[in-house]
């Protein structure tokens, strides 16, 4: 019965410890700088999503008085800048229309990209086809081919009633696991979020993820169970220091914050019938075969705007 005892007091006097030292790292944490972009490409592709791309361009401008480029990337022949290009560019105080060359329309995109040191790019998913008629079904090649070879942030256009200027008041930051660039990713979420907004650190696990995990856990341990509650605490504990940081950023710039483990099916994006608006902001790991399709999944199956920030893009 003493050794029982005492057992159990070192193992309270273990947890307790425990809780200190995630206490600890939290409490060290430093706050994130938000980043805001200062010259953004605005893409164009003859969808009706172009209507909403040409509204989240505008409210860039009206908020970050960004410098905007447009291009219409639709596939046309090489010429000067189109009509559409040339009307968009009206819409948006300040912007100007450039021309299209002969190539793909992802390697036009990624020239004028280069050509023109842009921060941000605002691009239309599906990319030249209506996301009323594909809805989840596809993302498109175009989207597929940015995903991997675009080095900047992608703020991917959505639903025509999910506008940047309304879903800036609750953003979450998605990830299924760490990654190196995921404390920027944060920053880029703060830069966008409105005042007063609400920022959400989602952590999803995903089925697939959580049985792998298990699998080995189990194989290397024979006996020893694990169960979701306890990954979830996992996949905690392994992000606290990115919550801190997070937490603190909230705090210091007037917004909300909480942390959220959730299991995949139940976490954003919403289903493509759900009329709730957030902005969405996912790190794009590309030479992590995990990670992107993670990426195009959530992409693929959500309503709402998705900021991209991608990390290890080849040059």
């Amino acid at each position: 019965m003493t050794n029982e005892s005492d057992s159990n007091e070192i193992d309270r006097d273990v947890n307790a410890s425990m809780r200190m030292f995630e206490k600890s790292k939290v409490g060290t944490a430093p706050a994130i700088a938000p980043i805001k972009p200062a010259r953004v490409l605005l893409v164009l592709d003859g969808s009706p999503q172009d209507v909403t791309s040409i509204d989240a361009a505008s409210y860039l401008r009206e908020t970050f008085n960004v410098e905007t480029i447009v291009l219409d990337a639709k596939e046309r022949i090489e010429g000067n800048a189109s009509d559409h290009a040339i009307e968009a560019a009206a819409q948006v105080i300040g912007a100007r229309p450039i021309k299209r060359g002969e190539g793909d329309s992802y390697d036009e995109i990624l020239a004028a990209v280069d050509a023109h040191e842009v921060d941000l790019v605002v691009l239309p998913c599906p990319f030249g086809r209506s996301f009323e008629k594909i809805g989840s079904d596809s993302a498109g090649t175009v989207i597929d081919v940015m995903l991997t070879r675009c080095p900047v942030p992608m703020l991917i256009i959505r639903r025509d009633d999910q506008r940047l200027r309304q879903c800036v008041d609750q953003v979450r930051l998605v990830l299924s696991g760490e990654c190196d660039f995921e404390t920027r990713a944060a920053g880029w979420a703060f830069g966008l979020a409105g005042d007063g907004a609400t920022v959400t650190l989602n952590l999803v696990i995903e089925k697939e993820q959580y049985e792998n995990v298990r699998a080995i856990v189990e194989a290397m341990q024979p006996g020893l169970s694990m169960d979701l509650e306890q990954f979830s605490d996992a996949m905690t504990k392994t992000h606290q220091s990115l919550h801190g940081a997070m937490a603190k950023t909230a705090a210091a710039n007037g917004m909300t914050y909480s942390l959220l483990p959730q299991a995949g099916e139940v976490a954003p994006p919403n289903a493509l019938d759900e009329s709730s608006q957030m902005l969405l902001v996912m790190a794009d790991e590309v030479d992590d075969r995990f990670s992107q399709g993670f990426v195009q999944d959530r992409i693929r199956r959500s309503p709402h705007p998705v900021l991209v920030v991608p990390g290890h893009v080849p040059s």
